[in-house]
């Protein structure tokens, strides 16, 4: 019988924004600390070993500006899912770890869903005659790939969050509370003010007291 020792983590990179594989050995990371390079050059963060099955997992996050050290069993490895690896105080997504077979099963349906999603918006877009369809439909992909990467959530902690396509914006409303955000949408400038940014943030309506 033959054991990979080969286990991969798929990690967001915060420069470029695309999921990079890191494909360790577990053996190698036992004994001396592997430094997790994104392809664009960012330094992803670093993974060691933490005892005789654990392994410590030291990552930057965008969201609270500091790096997170998170322990990962060695079962999370061998699993047939993956596993998804989270910043605890955002609930930001911060990528996968498992197998090679899990990791790629899941990117593969993540894209499927996106595109999906895209043609279907696509679709909602030129039945409502909208001038300036394509300007929305890449703002509504763009804000796809932030939510892919777990950038689009509420400040109350709810990453569940809808999309309303309007005339000329796209409202982000949360699920949880009265959280809103409209992003333009009436032309290139929106457009490349919401390709600028990596994290989009809700928050709750403020209600006025009455006295």
């Amino acid at each position: 019988m033959v054991i990979s020792a080969v286990s991969t983590l798929a990690l967001y990179c915060s420069r470029c924004g695309k999921i990079e594989l890191h494909n360790v050995s577990r053996f190698a990371i036992h004994n001396a600390e592997c430094q997790l390079i994104c392809s664009c050059g960012q330094i992803q963060g670093t993974i060691s070993g933490a005892g005789r099955h654990q392994y410590l997992l030291d990552i930057p996050c965008v969201v609270c500006e500091t790096n997170h050290l998170i322990f990962l069993d060695s079962k999370l490895f061998r699993q047939p899912k993956a596993s998804k690896v989270y910043c605890a105080q955002a609930n930001l997504e911060l990528g996968f770890v498992g197998s090679p077979e899990a990791i790629a099963e899941t990117i593969a349906r993540h894209k499927q869903e996106v595109a999906s999603l895209a043609s279907e918006l696509d679709d909602q877009l030129d039945d409502q005659g909208i001038e300036n369809s394509q300007i929305l439909l890449e703002i509504l992909n763009r804000i796809h790939d932030i939510a892919e990467q777990g950038g689009v959530y509420c400040s109350c902690g709810n990453t569940e969050v809808d999309v309303d396509v309007l005339v000329d914006a796209v409202e982000l409303s949360c699920s949880k509370c009265d959280g809103r955000l409209l992003i333009s949408a009436k032309d290139e400038q929106d457009l490349a003010r919401i390709s600028a940014v990596g994290i989009i943030e809700l928050a709750p309506l403020r209600r006025t007291s009455r006295k």
